[in-house]
């Protein structure tokens, strides 16, 4: 009704509330400019400054990280023969929350017994050599094999599960991490990796030789590992005001897998849609990583300007679409009119090519369709069928059943029709019980089937009030250049064969 309504309006009618509302428009959006603008700036430098301190608190952290175990190494290098006791002493005070620190001396296969007997000697606490099995996780006897590497001292602060005892060697990302450090002689970081209390963490490994780097030497002249382990997010969140945590959404990842989106932290505060974004690599030993900031929804509700846009749209808003009102009001009532009037001819359109009793297409609208069609069909070389049929015996159901059950029956006939066709299949009432289903883009073998499919349809289902009642049915397709009387006159004689042939059947026209 009211797209009507507006095709009702004169154009001038129309072009002056446009106006009207789009200055209203012009002036509430040119504000939003300018109060956008100031907002966005005040916004991303709030953004980058809670990036800044964040960034700088983690790379301090990840900093003391390396020079804690590089400590813990010095201390190896300097002392002559460290004991649990005194390595226990110096780790201590260094080990924060989530942490550990392990000693693993390199031992030769011919030496392992000595190398208990004398540790535990120094008063080492008992342990026993064993390894982890890689498949089983399971501890197995240890594997022979040139030499090993033993974790010997342990300091924990959770619940790592690990053991003194074991051979770092039987786990390969282990050895591939040791045998790093022992060939670059500097301190290394692992990829994350999955720690034995099942959390994700960090391995920052140290080797410790005899005699300074600065000499040639080979790989010989390794004492062992200084290691250490700290839960990933720990490190990530450990010390970070709530505040600061649920403002911003952190994700780190190593450099060399940020193209196939691997993350290796992802922090709890989840990421919303922004356009605000910053990134910083961040150097932790011999590993990049790349640090990925977006603002959360804490930080978004802190910062957000929403309900200042919302009073300049809704008082601009308002303003347009009063002034816009009353000018609509005053040209409405034409508009009105208008409408009425053409919503009556659109009746009336409807009535003039419908059938009153049926609902479907006349005879006039259904001539109407078959010219433009055979214009159509003529000028794209498309195929163009129609269906011709009529009730048997209809005469004889009106004259013993009445004539309103006998218009029951054509009502139905038409409904059963509709329901089995296409919807760009038209059906027509032509005459009295006579029906013409116009069907495009279908050519003669389909439209038989058609056919048929109607004559089942009405054939075994029993009308209301009368029970069963047949059609007999003629098909016809279109021959280019043929004209619309020909084209009727064969597709109406091959409905009249069907009857000569003794009704209820399909029967093609002739070419």
């Amino acid at each position: 009704m009211m797209s009507i309504r507006q095709n009702a309006l004169k154009t001038p009618d129309v072009v002056l509330c446009a106006l009207v509302c789009l200055a209203g428009v012009a002036v509430t959006f040119l504000v939003l400019i300018l109060f956008i603008g100031s907002e966005q700036r005040t916004v991303s430098v709030a953004f980058q400054l809670e990036v800044d301190e964040r960034f700088s608190r983690l790379q301090r952290r990840f900093n003391t990280q390396v020079l804690k175990l590089d400590v813990v190494r010095r201390f190896f290098i300097n002392a002559d023969d460290v004991t649990e006791k005194e390595f226990l002493g110096f780790v201590t005070p260094l080990a924060g929350e989530d942490e550990a620190y392990g000693w693993v001396p390199r031992i030769l296969e011919k030496d392992l017994k000595a190398f208990r007997a004398k540790t535990l000697l120094k008063g080492t606490s008992v342990f026993s050599y064993h390894e982890i099995n890689p498949v089983t996780a399971e501890r197995v006897p240890l594997s022979s094999r040139p030499e090993h590497w033993i974790l010997l001292y342990l300091l924990k602060r959770d619940d790592v599960k690990i053991m003194p005892g074991m051979d770092i060697l039987a786990r390969p990302s282990h050895q591939a991490l040791m045998s790093k450090a022992r060939d670059t002689r500097q301190i290394v970081v692992s990829e994350p990796l999955k720690m034995t209390n099942g959390q994700s963490g960090v391995f920052f490994v140290a080797p410790v030789f005899k005699t300074p780097p600065e000499a040639q030497l080979n790989n010989d002249d390794l004492q062992g590992f200084v290691v250490s382990s700290v839960r990933l997010a720990s490190m990530m969140e450990q010390g970070i005001p709530l505040p600061s945590l649920q403002r911003l959404n952190v994700t780190l990842s190593l450099i060399d897998r940020q193209q196939q989106g691997e993350n290796i932290y992802q922090s709890l505060a989840p990421a919303v849609p922004s356009a605000l974004y910053e990134q910083r690599l961040l150097k932790v030993a011999d590993q990049n990583y790349l640090m990925q900031f977006r603002p959360s929804s804490t930080f978004m509700l802190a910062n957000s300007y929403t309900l200042s846009i919302s009073l300049i749209v809704v008082f601009g808003a308002g303003l347009s679409l009063l002034l816009t009102l009353m000018v609509y009001l005053l040209i409405t009532q034409r508009a009105r009119a208008l409408s009425l009037v053409d919503e009556r001819t659109q009746d009336l359109r409807m009535l003039n090519i419908t059938d009153h009793l049926t609902g479907v297409y006349n005879r006039r609208y259904f001539e109407e369709l078959m010219e433009h069609l055979l214009i159509e069909a003529n000028a794209q070389y498309r195929p163009l069928s129609l269906i011709m049929f009529d009730v048997d015996h209809f005469k004889q159901i009106n004259d013993r059943w009445g004539h309103q059950r006998g218009d029951n029956v054509l009502k139905s006939l038409c409904t059963r029709i509709d329901s089995a066709t296409r919807k760009t299949d038209l059906l027509c009432r032509t005459g009295g019980e006579e029906f013409a289903l116009i069907c495009p883009d279908s050519e003669l073998i389909d439209t038989r089937l058609l056919a048929e499919k109607l004559r089942t349809l009405i054939n075994t289902l029993p009308f209301d009030e009368i029970g069963q009642a047949t059609c007999s049915f003629g098909v016809a397709t279109w021959i280019p250049s043929e004209s619309f009387d020909a084209f009727i006159r064969r597709a109406d004689t091959a409905m009249y064969s069907a009857k000569a042939k003794g009704r209820d059947q399909v029967q093609l026209a002739d070419r």
